[in-house]
């Protein structure tokens, strides 16, 4: 057994996942706790974030699904709320909470065009984030430079 390369059903096992979160229920995101505790589950998992047309935007991973829900919504909280603001309208990245102008323009955006698809995963999540993000990534607004793709990509190229 080679550990430097993933075996066949290691690839399959990402490609189900894939699979399974790109065709999950796309659930409309709402802002607030009872949407958290009904809709999403308080386990780990991936989750993708959509436009109501059903544009990929976004793929996640958390330890907590349900406590994600509520941080992709603070711009201070989540890369992704920041990176709609830079794409979509044109603002300035910052770490901070933009002004209140700024602020309003992404609460209607996230109300009217945000939907979530999640995948509970125990064990794996980074793994498969990265095939993902790798794979999909001329679509989405994930920050590749962040990334650590060498590790599973690498892996992945060499296995033929």
């Amino acid at each position: 057994m080679n550990l430097n390369k993933p075996s066949k059903e290691l690839l399959d096992i990402l490609h189900l996942t894939q699979e399974k979160l790109l065709t999950a229920e796309r659930i409309k995101f709402e802002k607030n706790i009872e949407w958290r505790r009904k809709m999403i589950p308080d386990g780990p998992g991936i989750y993708a974030l959509f436009e109501k047309n059903n544009k990929l935007l976004y793929i996640g991973e958390s330890g907590s699904l349900r406590e994600r829900m509520g941080e992709i919504n603070r711009t201070v909280n989540h890369s992704f709320r920041k990176q709609i603001d830079h794409i979509r309208f044109n603002g300035v990245k910052s770490s901070k909470k933009y002004n209140s102008e700024v602020e309003t323009k992404l609460d209607k955006f996230f109300d009217e065009e945000i939907y979530v698809s999640f995948v509970e995963v125990y064990f794996g999540r980074l793994e498969i984030e990265e095939f993902m993000i790798s794979n999909h990534q001329m679509f989405l607004t994930n920050s590749f430079k962040k990334r650590k793709f060498k590790t599973v990509m690498d892996y992945l190229r060499d296995f033929k």
